[in-house]
Parts: C-alpha cells; sequence; structure tokens
C-alpha cells in the first residue's frame, strides 16, 4: 500500500491571492479621488466603500468556522472569483450604483480571502510565514497607486489601473487546487478567553492604524499641495514602506521585539503627518510609518491562530480586521470635518499606545496543558 503524496503547501496560492488583495488596497485611496472626481461627488462622501469592505469582513468573520467546514481552498476559490468581479466593476463603474455593487464584492471576496488564507497556513514559524505572504500583498501594493496615477497622466482614467491583477485572481478562482484546512492540537480552555480577546483587540488596533494611513494617505498628500494625480502616486510610500518591512522581518523574528518595535517607529512617523509639512515631508512620513506597521498585522494574528481551536482563531481575525476597517477610517474621517485631516491624524498615536500595553498579554506563550496523573500500581 502506498503513502499518500504529500499536499502541496498552501503558501503560494494564499501569498498569490493576498498579492491581489493588497493591490486592491494599496490602490483604494487613490482609486477614491478619481472615483469622486468622475463622479462630481465630494470624497468624503465615499467613505462608505472602506465601510462595506469593513461590514463584510465582519460577517464573514461571523461565519467564518461554518464557511471552513467546505475547506480553506474553496473558500478561497470563491473569495477569489468575487474579488476579481469586484475590481472589474471599480475599474469601469459609470455611476454610484456600480461602485456600490463593486465595494460589495470587494468586501466579500477580500474577507473572504483574510479569513482562508490564514486557515490553511500553521505551524511553529507561523508568524514568519504570514509575514511572508502579507509582503507579497504589500509588495503589490505598491504598484497600485503608481499604475493608477501613471494611467491617470497618460489617458486620464487612472481606475483602469484595477484591472491588472484580474487574470492572475480569476485563475486562482477557476482553478486553484483544493487546500485542506489543516488541525491543530486545542489549547485548554484556562487560556482561551483571555489571549482571545487580547489578540482579538490587537488585531483591531494594529489594523487600525493601518488603514488610516491607506485610505487617508493620498488625501492628506493632495492637502499637502499635491494634485490629485501626483498624490495617488506618491501615496504608493506607505505600501513600499510596508512592502520594505515584511520582506525583512522575517530574517528578525524571535530576535528582537518586532511588533513593540514597529509600533514605536509608526507613532514617531505620525507626527509628521499631524505637523504643517509639506509633500517631501508626507511622503517621508508615509514610508516610516509603513514600515513600523508592517510587522504588527501578521505577528498579531500567529498568536491569536495559534491561541484557539483550529479555524476559530482565522475567523476571529477577520471579524477584528473588518471592525477595523469599518471604524477606524470612517473615525478619522469624522475628525477631520472638525480639526483638519492634518490634526485628526493623531488618531493613530493612542491606538498603538493601546497596542503596546495589551501587547506583553498577547506575547505571552500559553503554559501546555498538565499531563494525566500516572497511575502507579497497588502494591502486592
Amino acid at each position: 500500500m502506498t503513502a499518500p503524496a504529500p499536499s502541496r503547501s498552501p503558501d503560494l496560492t494564499v501569498g498569490i491571492a493576498l498579492a491581489a488583495l493588497g493591490y486592491l488596497l494599496g490602490g483604494l485611496g487613490a482609486s477614491l479621488i478619481l472615483l469622486a472626481r468622475d463622479l462630481d461627488i465630494p470624497r468624503a462622501e465615499l467613505g462608505w466603500m472602506s465601510s462595506s469592505f469593513g461590514a463584510a469582513m465582519i460577517a464573514v468573520g461571523a461565519a467564518g468556522p461554518w464557511l471552513l467546514r467546505a475547506g480553506a481552498g474553496r473558500v478561497l476559490r470563491a473569495a477569489s472569483a468575487a474579488l476579481g468581479a469586484g475590481f472589474a466593476l471599480l475599474a469601469v463603474a459609470p455611476d454610484l450604483l456600480v461602485g456600490q455593487v463593486a465595494a460589495v464584492l470587494l468586501g466579500v471576496g477580500g474577507a473572504g480571502l483574510v479569513l482562508a488564507g490564514p486557515a490553511a497556513m500553521t505551524g511553529p514559524d507561523l508568524a514568519a510565514r504570514l509575514t511572508r505572504v502579507n509582503a507579497a500583498s504589500s509588495v503589490a501594493s505598491v504598484c497600485a497607486p503608481l499604475l493608477i496615477g501613471a494611467l491617470e497622466v497618460a489617458i486620464g482614467s487612472g481606475r483602469l489601473a484595477l484591472l491588472v491583477p484580474v487574470p492572475a485572481i480569476l485563475w486562482i478562482a477557476a482553478t486553484g487546487a483544493p487546500i485542506a484546512t489543516p488541525v491543530e492540537p486545542r489549547i485548554t480552555a484556562e487560556h482561551v478567553a483571555l489571549r482571545a480577546g487580547a489578540g482579538w483587540l490587537c488585531i483591531v488596533l494594529a489594523v487600525a492604524a493601518e488603514f488610516c494611513f491607506l485610505i487617508w494617505g493620498a488625501a492628506r498628500l493632495q492637502d499637502s499641495g499635491l494634485g490629485a494625480a501626483a498624490a495617488a502616486g506618491a501615496a504608493a510610500a506607505f505600501p513600499i514602506g510596508m512592502a520594505a518591512g515584511r520582506l525583512a522581518a522575517p530574517a528578525f523574528m524571535g530576535k528582537a521585539p518586532a511588533a513593540v518595535l514597529g509600533a514605536l517607529l509608526a507613532m514617531a512617523a505620525t507626527l509628521p503627518m499631524a505637523a504643517p509639512v509639506g509633500p517631501a515631508g508626507v511622503i517621508l512620513a508615509l514610508a516610516a510609518a509603513g514600515l513600523g506597521i508592517s510587522v504588527l498585522y501578521p505577528v498579531m494574528l500567529a498568536r491569536l491562530v495559534r491561541a484557539l481551536p483550529p479555524g476559530r482563531g482565522a475567523a476571529l481575525g477577520t471579524v477584528a480586521s473588518g471592525t477595523a476597517a469599518l471604524a477606524a477610517p470612517a473615525l478619522l474621517g469624522a475628525l477631520a470635518a472638525p480639526l483638519g485631516l492634518r490634526i485628526a491624524f493623531l488618531l493613530v498615536v493612542p491606538l498603538l499606545v493601546a497596542l503596546l500595553a495589551l501587547e506583553h498579554v498577547t506575547g505571552t506563550r500559553p503554559r501546555p496543558p498538565a499531563p494525566p496523573p500516572r497511575r502507579t500500581r497497588p502494591p502486592r
């Protein structure tokens, strides 16, 4: 009887899928500027796009354990199909209704990828592996604002750059091989509640800080004096920092407190965002913030996935990401109305201070379950 062939590593498939998602997130801020211009509406009225994305992540994450019964691979393929359709619609949306349909598809598809990716990846090196696949996402996100800005200058329709990842993501939807959801040993209930609550909140805080820069970075550049096309291109500074951090971080995992150092750097980079600096200062601040924030989500997600029973960590992480995507950009936008966008960016500082306050809870390893008492034979 021959042994079954070993299943292929899910990292490549997950990396390609997350690269498409990263391309979307990297170009979302620039796309909002151009969509608002094309539809002749104030850019603040398009905050529903990030809100739709966050709401979809919460809904998909809440249903995560049930969805993953079908297998992480099937969820990944279905999510890829939705994401590809959303890309295509947003690229050519002629009116607000089509944009809303695109936002729903992008939200559901992106949420499915965020759920299925970590659910398919486990092991003692999970933080480093999640950092690598998220590095692919960050590298792809660098290309989005650059291509959007280039097409805007060349043909006056930068949103068409959103069509670039569609072939790859639809190829995964059509041909991706199934990936079995791995099963890991359960962790004792003694540690689940505390680590789940703290881990969930840490992901909310990390993703909230990230989305503030992703959604409002291009607008901050525009307010510093750049035109719409230039701001869309210069917004690549943040995903460039994210990509650099995630490419370098796996080599240092376990050798330095990556999350602490990253949060401190991101807080320092937030201060120039709130200062009356010109475009060059904002671009440098975006790059430094991306470098610092890059490690926060992979590290916190790996801890949460390891702390909970199989599938539940990935599902709870998706809910956390959706909560942040739903709340943080909207809150920053609400603060920007009375205070101005520059001062509103200081919201990032208390988010990361709270993350540092909770970091020691999630960074503590759970004690292994006590072994059962050994039975001894009674004396004769």
